[in-house]
């Protein structure tokens, strides 16, 4: 079933899209409504099932850590096997992200790792209990993640971005940090009063700590996760394999994907694939219009690509259980 929504529900999802943490005051002045008008709004969107939850998005590569991912296509493997590796996934320690769809693989994995070893432990756990369903693995590692508005929530074009991965200096964070960034990766939403309540500190320190992870860029924004599905659109995710792809034609791509409107997501992989990206659309023919304006405008650089259809995606959060972890070790828990 598809839902329609409002002129004031579209612009309060698309206020939350990527400013989740904005106070109900500010979001009201916005949308014309009042605070209370509102808060009930987004409950309804929540109830209705729109709203799925809110994620801190982090940058990795402040924390140290490798963002992996592992695509697996099923061989003869059960209904109820499939329900089993979903839920091992949805408790293991390493795994962010899970995504079930159709193409190339049936499974795509987010794996957030401090190092080699780790990803390789997953890997083999994940091939230890399942290996014998798992067909065409396929194992990259994000350089970079480019994160983009969900446009059709807009009704003027805005372009900004959330840019995973842009190196530098790992930060220097104490038990506390992790402790609140991992409350804020579960629900971006959470006040300043339950996270205090939680980790035993003042608001005011909180306040103080989450402004100081925005300027260090550890937090890069606060995102609704929005269910597009009932919205009417179809998520895909594009492999692309292109040629000659120096920085003059590495920014024509790059243009062209960020001011398209149905692109969400692109990724700088290492691995056989140059580059991806994720789109909304509302149907198969408007992904085709899409790949055909690619080919269009920079049919002279695309080799060949692939596609694959998310038909679930989850989050678990952009920090699985490394916050707590790293919390018990500061204090001496291992």
């Amino acid at each position: 079933m598809t839902v329609k929504l409002d002129a004031k529900d579209r612009k309060i999802l698309a206020e939350l899209d990527m400013g989740a943490r904005q106070p109900l005051s500010v979001i009201a002045k916005k949308v014309g409504l009042s605070r209370e008008v509102v808060n009930y709004r987004i409950r309804q969107l929540e109830r209705n099932k729109i709203i799925l939850g809110y994620y801190a998005v982090l940058d990795t590569s402040k924390l140290g850590l490798i963002y992996c991912r592992m695509l697996f296509k099923y061989r003869k493997m059960p209904a109820e096997k499939q329900d089993e590796l979903f839920a091992f996934c949805a408790k293991h320690r390493n795994i962010s992200w899970i995504i079930r769809g159709e193409g190339k693989w049936d499974i795509v994995l987010v794996v957030l790792a401090r190092s080699l070893s780790e990803i390789e432990a997953t890997y083999d756990g994940l091939n230890n209990l399942f290996g014998q369903y798992f067909q065409n693995p396929h194992v990259s590692i994000a350089y970079r993640l480019h994160e983009f508005r969900h446009k059709y929530l807009y009704s003027k074009p805005d372009h900004s971005e959330l840019v995973v991965g842009r190196g530098g200096k790992p930060a220097e964070l104490d038990g506390t940090d992790y402790a609140i960034i991992e409350l804020l990766s579960k629900d971006a939403t959470a006040s300043l009063v339950d996270v205090a309540e939680r980790t035993k500190l003042t608001p005011k320190v909180v306040s103080y700590r989450i402004k100081q992870l925005l300027d260090e860029k550890v937090f890069l924004g606060f995102r609704a996760m929005i269910n597009n599905k009932i919205l009417g659109y179809d998520h895909y995710k594009v492999f692309l394999t292109l040629q000659d792809f120096d920085e003059k034609n590495r920014s024509r791509v790059m243009e062209f994907l960020k001011y398209h409107p149905n692109v969400i997501y692109v990724t700088k992989p290492m691995g056989p694939y140059t580059l991806e990206f994720e789109a909304m659309v509302r149907n198969t023919n408007e992904l085709h219009e899409l790949m055909q304006q690619f080919k269009q405008q920079l049919g002279d650089v695309l080799v060949d690509y692939d596609t694959y259809f998310n038909y679930e995606v989850r989050s678990i959060s952009y920090l699985p259980a490394l916050g707590s972890e790293k919390q018990r070790e500061m204090e001496g828990g291992y």
